[in-house]
């Protein structure tokens, strides 16, 4: 049953200091539900006295230039005044191989990084594709479509949290060997590296592909390059469904003058959400995320199970169950301060900048398993 009613009643969050810096209020709406995609709206009346450009418009307007690097790191060009944030798992057309960017990223207005970390989302190509250029990568309109793939997006900081350090050597614990449960062969006793990774996310591209297939009845790898995630995506057959659910809830961002993000579920079961440090940062990115968990709602595996009636409260105690336990800090760059936290259910993403250490520019809760 759709239901599309949007009441006004509200949850307010407490969370300590640490979860947003100074900011320790969310208000989370009621819930807006669609197919199988529930999503409940939170907003946050104060913003990070800053202003920044996504990816998706700054490669759009030729603000931003991402070069091709033949490796997993590539380089950007910032060619506006505005600061440019990139986000995790951001899908990168074009260049010799399309990519997924490993983490969040500021590249400070008209300054250069050539250490854009990112992993491949299409197997074997190195060759031009059709028109697009590949010194250079042409678009970024697309998320990873599936929390695994978040997650493993990621893996540098989840690596540091899972796996512990026995007699000087590291070992995988048995909960790192789930995030990349889908790979048959998985190292012993040695930490897992970027191979693995990249494995695990290629195998994570094919079962995308093979469950749209099957949901849609239509493959979305008849392209020019059919282990390209980004081509399936563009699938014709992908449009008409991901568009119903694009229509239901596409003016959500805007309408809720403080929203900053969102918690998602699918199926009755929560999944995760992002946050920003405005509501401008959450409207650029809003359809971004939105294609993105309606193609993981589409790509679901048909079920005849009565969903269970998710309320506001699950979502408090989901935001309150992740208060942070084990946590892990990368410096990206001189202006990105990433860190990764572990709750009972979730992985939690902070992104800082470090011109304003106080305030969270970006918060992802991506679970283990569906809740």
């Amino acid at each position: 049953m759709i239901r599309s009613i949007f009441v006004t009643l509200v949850v307010v969050v407490f969370l300590p200091m640490s979860a947003h810096a100074s900011l320790d209020s969310l208000i989370v709406r009621e819930p807006r539900s669609y197919g199988r995609l529930t999503i409940f709206p939170i907003e946050l009346r104060d913003d990070v006295p800053h202003t920044y450009v996504t990816l998706e418009r700054a490669l759009a307007t030729g603000r931003a230039v991402i070069h091709e690097n033949n490796s997993q790191k590539l380089w950007i060009e910032n060619r506006s005044d505005t600061d440019l944030f990139i986000e995790s798992s951001a899908i990168l057309k074009g260049g010799q191989q399309d990519r997924m960017v490993a983490s969040d990223m500021v590249v400070a207005g008209h300054d250069t990084s050539r250490d854009l970390n990112v992993y491949c989302v299409e197997k074997g190509r190195s060759f031009k594709r059709g028109a697009e250029p590949i010194e250079t990568f042409s678009a970024s309109h697309e998320m990873a479509p599936m929390h695994h793939m978040r997650v493993i997006a990621q893996h540098e900081l989840t690596g540091m949290l899972l796996t512990p350090h026995l007699g000087g050597r590291t070992a995988p614990d048995p909960d790192q060997l789930k995030l990349l449960e889908a790979l048959g062969t998985m190292p012993q006793f040695e930490s897992i590296g970027s191979d693995a990774v990249q494995e695990s996310i290629w195998h994570d591209v094919a079962q995308t592909q093979t469950a749209l297939s099957n949901n849609l009845k239509d493959s979305v790898t008849r392209n020019p390059s059919p282990t390209s995630l980004q081509l399936a995506l563009e699938s014709k057959s992908l449009d008409v469904p991901r568009n119903s659910y694009e229509k239901h809830f596409g003016d959500l961002a805007s309408n809720i003058e403080h929203s900053v993000g969102a918690i998602y579920a699918l199926d009755g079961k929560i999944v995760g959400g992002d946050m920003y440090g405005s509501h401008e940062m959450f409207t650029s990115a809003w359809h971004k995320h939105l294609r993105a968990w309606a193609t993981e709602a589409i790509a679901l595996a048909p079920t005849n199970g009565a969903n269970p009636d998710l309320t506001r409260d699950n979502v408090l105690d989901f935001l309150t169950a992740s208060t942070p336990g084990k946590r892990a800090k990368k410096q990206v760059n001189d202006r990105t301060l990433t860190e990764a936290t572990e709750s009972q259910f979730a992985f939690i993403f902070t992104t800082r900048d470090s011109r304003f250490p106080d305030a969270v520019i970006h918060r992802a809760w991506v679970v283990k398993s569906p809740l």
